[in-house]
């Protein structure tokens, strides 16, 4: 029998299970939820840090100190299932409730506008995996078929990478990394050196309209909210994270 490794967690802390947005589908567990401790006093320290503020390392290392499950490494967790747990971190901690200062799109001027994080929904997943477990598209323009999986955390960090030490003439080639990175097969055909061959001449309006479905269609929480501005006008933003989502806790 295989041995697998066992994570145990101390009986003392306190702590609730988190369902992952991903549903587990970029991890080779397919762990769908984690168990995440409360914040605790003790955790002031990390989020009132000027070093960890400045090297912007409070959010990772609060992640490696709350999640206890082990299966998923937490340098691995998506962006998407960061998020989640953030979320709660901070409903758990200070409440749902989040005031932000946005612009009056009319006027110019700011105004202040409260979020429920409570009420932030998980976007709706439709998609269908095919036996290796990726997902059927068919490019609009040119009517090729073609398998794709979502982005692992690993693979966003490498292409962060190309981007902010690409040493080459003109501007990196993002683009076609990422999509070398989601097609995962063209007509059938999963050789790596056909899939680049097909993007090089994929038609600019294949390549953005695919983007922009993958982006749609990944598991995640539903981050874009509306407000209405005091001249009446909608605006339309996303929730941000980072040191700001537990700042003004701390008076920082």
């Amino acid at each position: 029998m295989e041995d697998r490794p066992q994570y145990g967690i101390d009986p003392t802390i306190a702590y609730d299970v988190v369902e992952l947005p991903s549903r587990g589908l970029m991890y080779p567990s397919k762990t769908k939820a984690v168990k995440v401790a409360y914040l605790t006093a003790a955790d002031e320290n990390i989020l009132s840090s000027p070093n960890l503020v400045a090297k912007g390392d409070v959010i990772s290392e609060l992640l490696k100190r709350k999640v206890l499950t082990k299966e998923v490494p937490v340098e691995e967790l998506t962006m998407e299932d960061q998020q989640a747990i953030l979320i709660f971190l901070r409903n758990t901690a200070f409440g749902s409730e989040m005031v932000l200062t946005l612009k009056d799109p009319k006027t110019d001027e700011p105004f202040e506008h409260t979020v429920d994080l409570a009420e932030l929904s998980y976007k709706d997943f439709t998609l269908t995996e095919d036996e290796n477990g990726d997902y059927p598209y068919t490019m609009e323009k040119s009517k090729v078929g073609i398998t794709f999986n979502f982005l692992s955390k690993k693979d966003e960090e490498e292409l962060e990478e190309i981007a902010n030490n690409w040493n080459g003439l003109g501007n990196p080639p993002i683009i076609t990394r990422r999509l070398e990175k989601l097609i995962k097969s063209v007509a059938g055909n999963p050789d790596p050196m056909n899939i680049r061959n097909f993007i090089e001449k994929l038609p600019i309006v294949d390549s953005q309209k695919f983007r922009k479905y993958v982006t749609e269609n990944k598991p995640g929480v539903d981050l874009t909210q509306h407000a209405i501005a005091p001249s009446g006008e909608k605006v339309t933003f996303r929730i941000d994270f980072g040191v700001d989502f537990f700042r003004p806790f701390y008076g920082l």
